[in-house]
């Protein structure tokens, strides 16, 4: 039996079909993709929708969507089957979509570092990385006690859940968490929301209130840090949120509440919380530089106006 490839053949772009989707979660598993992705092509909440085939074999798609939170760009992913990448299946994929001339919003995506074709393609195709994201894991049996932080200024520490009762700090708590966020996603702007959408957001169904903390001034009448807690879908994991501060210089104290944390989850007797740090947020990176975190491949994204 003779093996070789076949490199005469040829590229076919069609629209996506619901009866490919056997085919399509094949793809997820080979680009190492989230299967919720899934969802945003079979409940049809994608704005395309494209197949490319060799020989009636599904070997790549790509289909894009917008973000009610983030709606001032269209995101977009290509799924590839690598062994077909002699074919440019991604490029063909990527030039059906600009051919469309549909799309007003800048396009953006997101890939790990290690998938080196499709940056490449990106690069050469005129996306640039806007920031990066990490997503490490920290084991907390690895904290010792003696780790501490100091605080001359005495602050207090309260959990989410000693202040949800109290509207005028939750106000203002929701007044420095869209501050902040707002601030450090100019590349992509979050929607116009009011203060009570950003308090159901604080206040989500997977926040641990009693394992997020904030910290207040002397006086207990302003917030002046803060870091939340969720619950995850990984078994004895937490997963850290966002976190922030009124000003710079309290930085320095976004570290003593994932001490916090660390504390509550080994009482609750979860062994790993996981972080997401953007390098275009300050904040967070504070805490990704302060805390032994495992090592890991970075989340790139990259957008085209």
């Amino acid at each position: 039996m003779q093996f070789g490839w076949r490199i005469n053949m040829q590229v076919i772009i069609k629209e996506y079909d619901k009866t490919e989707e056997v085919q399509l979660k094949n793809l997820l598993d080979l680009s190492f993709e989230d299967k919720g992705l899934l969802n945003i092509v079979k409940n049809s909440k994608s704005e395309f929708a494209y197949s490319a085939f060799v020989e009636n074999k599904l070997v790549g798609v790509i289909f894009g969507w917008v973000s009610k939170f983030h709606p001032h760009c269209t995101y977009f992913r290509i799924l590839s089957n690598p062994f077909y990448e002699m074919y440019g299946v991604e490029e063909n994929l990527l030039a059906k979509v600009e051919s469309l001339g549909i799309i007003e919003s800048p396009l953006q995506t997101s890939i790990w570092e290690t998938a080196i074709n499709l940056k490449n393609i990106y690069e050469r195709n005129g996306f640039k990385e806007i920031r990066r994201t990490y997503m490490p894991t920290l084991q907390v049996t690895d904290i010792k006690e003696e780790v501490q932080f100091s605080d001359k200024n005495n602050h207090i520490i309260k959990t989410l859940a000693d202040i949800t009762s109290n509207n005028r700090l939750m106000e203002k708590l929701s007044l420095l968490v869209r501050r902040n966020y707002e601030e450090t996603h100019k590349v992509n702007p979050v929607v116009d929301a009011n203060l009570d959408e950003w308090k159901k957001l604080i206040l989500a169904n997977d926040t641990v209130i009693n394992g997020s903390y904030v910290f207040l001034d002397k006086d207990g009448k302003e917030i002046i840090a803060y870091s939340f807690l969720h619950e995850s879908d990984s078994e004895n994991t937490y997963e850290l949120g966002w976190c922030g501060c009124s000003d710079k210089q309290f930085k320095r104290l976004i570290p003593r509440l994932i001490l916090q944390h660390i504390k509550y989850s080994i009482n609750q007797n979860v062994r790993a919380i996981v972080g997401e740090f953007d390098t275009t947020d300050i904040y967070a990176m504070e805490v990704l530089k302060r805390f032994p975190f495992a090592p890991c491949p970075t989340w790139i994204t990259y957008q085209k106006k």
